[in-house]
């Protein structure tokens, strides 16, 4: 018992001394010295203060002095000295003297703070003397235990002395010692570093030009004497380069408004040698009526017929408010053509598996094709979404039943050039998607005679031609 009294007081004093170091770092504030003046920096908290606190206690300083050359210099202080030096008076032996800048260099301190390690610090006490000191154990806690049934019957006449017995607590002791045994803390000065960045405000030099004074340089202001080879021309004359203009152009309209141009060069072939004068205009706004009594045509439109024989037609326009002054025949406004191109002879049919033309697809040219045959080229008949017929004259017939409804009455539906949809085949007399045989042919009368095209109007034209120049009409009469 006497030795676990003794670890257990061992195990306390390990918890005072965590604690003591703990409170020790938190009042321990370490001196920085800089250039004559002290702060106190605290590592545990990063707390800087201009006085050691009440409560703190200062560890060993640590100094931050400048170099002495540079506080002899006076580094920090604010250059004050604005004489930029004398006027350089030595004299170069040559025409072109030398400059040099002469600058102030102020200095000026960079803005530091420091960065401290924690310090380590220790707790120690001297060794404690065992031989002063003595268990002092309080009295135990015991309490006695009888048997519940202590006589055998309800009268008590056989009743013997209970079996009782005596339990006690473990009595409660402590090391009581008469030494008192004093402690003081130990700390190792602190690793400290400057942490610094460039200041905010520093003067700015200030510098002047200082240049040498120029020598007397010889000069000599006579002509050089005259070679034999070479004589003095004293009837000399040369011409100044001049703009060379040519004639003016024929003016771009023959009825109204328009531009004209002309060439422009300099007399000596090179236009930068003339730049000392403004440039001629090259061109001018210019009016020509000549041909304001004539008929003025547009372009001709298309064909109004395809696969066959139409007419086009154009605009014809005479540019004075009475026709009857504009000279010569007024051309003709329409004219016969005709289209034999190759998409009249053209025909294909294609069937298609998905309703937006995607999925499966098979082609097929003028003929007759039996459920077989357009099994054989690929199609599925009874998924037929979706049909394209190619060809301004090309038609084609789908049936409901393969043998073309001939031993059976089914539906039947013609399709001309165009795309078709699954809604537009319901639209035409598909029905179910279901094609089991289908006729391509080429209409011989369409082919010969063509139809009309959809949409042909005569075309409004921006400008009309007349001879060879084109130009706009006048704007009350294109409206």
């Amino acid at each position: 018992m006497r030795v676990l009294s003794v670890a257990a007081g061992l195990a306390a004093g390990h918890m005072l001394r965590a604690s003591v170091d703990e409170q020790a770092g938190a009042r321990l504030w370490v001196p920085i010295v800089r250039g004559g003046d002290t702060q106190y920096f605290n590592p545990v908290t990063n707390a800087m203060s201009d006085e050691l606190p009440t409560n703190g206690r200062a560890a060993p300083a640590v100094s931050f002095a400048q170099d002495k050359e540079a506080e002899e210099a006076g580094v920090g202080a604010e250059a004050t000295n604005n004489d930029l030096g004398d006027v350089v008076t030595s004299t170069k032996k040559a025409c072109y003297p030398h400059c040099t800048w002469n600058c102030t260099q102020p200095v000026c301190n960079q803005d530091c703070t420091p960065e401290c390690e924690q310090p380590r610090c220790q707790t120690r006490c001297p060794r404690p003397d065992y031989t002063q000191c003595a268990i002092d154990c309080q009295t135990p806690h015991c309490s006695v235990f009888c048997p519940k049934d202590a006589c055998s019957d309800a009268d008590g006449e056989n009743c013997s002395s209970p079996k009782c017995s005596t339990r006690c607590a473990r009595p409660v002791c402590y090391l009581k010692c008469k030494n008192n045994l004093p402690c003081q803390n130990v700390c190792h000065p602190p690793r400290c570093t400057w942490n610094c960045r460039n200041p905010d405000v520093c003067a700015k030099p200030q510098c002047r030009l200082l240049c040498e004074r120029a020598a007397g340089c010889a000069q000599n202001y006579e002509l050089p004497a005259l070679s034999p080879q070479y004589t003095v021309n004293r009837q000399f004359h040369a011409e100044k380069a001049h703009w060379v203009t040519f004639h003016w152009g024929k003016c771009g309209n023959e009825c109204g408004k328009a531009v004209r141009t002309r060439k422009v060069v300099c007399s000596t072939g090179k236009d930068h040698e003339c730049s000392f004068s403004a440039k001629p205009a090259t061109q001018e706004v210019c009016e020509d009526n000549s041909g304001c009594n004539g008929f003025l045509v547009g372009e001709w439109s298309g064909c109004s017929q395809q696969c066959g024989k139409g007419k086009k037609m154009r605009k014809v326009y005479c540019n004075n408010p009475d026709e009857k002054e504009c000279l010569g025949e007024k051309p003709h406004v329409e004219e016969q053509c005709w289209d034999h191109g190759p998409h009249c002879q053209q025909c294909e049919v294609t069937l298609f598996g998905g309703a937006d033309f995607d999925g499966w697809s098979a082609s097929f040219h003028v003929g007759q094709y039996s459920l077989d045959d357009l099994v054989g080229h690929g199609a599925k008949c009874e998924e037929t979404s979706s049909v394209k017929v190619d060809g301004m004259c090309c038609k084609a017939r789908v049936y409901q039943y393969g043998d073309f409804n001939q031993q059976t009455e089914g539906w039947t539906a013609r399709l001309g050039h165009g795309n078709y949809t699954s809604d537009d085949l319901v639209d035409a007399g598909v029905e179910n998607n279901d094609v089991s045989a289908m006729r391509v042919w080429l209409d011989e009368k369409c082919a010969r005679k063509g139809q009309p095209v959809v949409g042909w109007k005569i075309p409004e034209p921006e400008t009309f031609k007349m001879a060879t120049n084109i130009f706009k009409p006048p704007q009350e009469d294109m409206e």
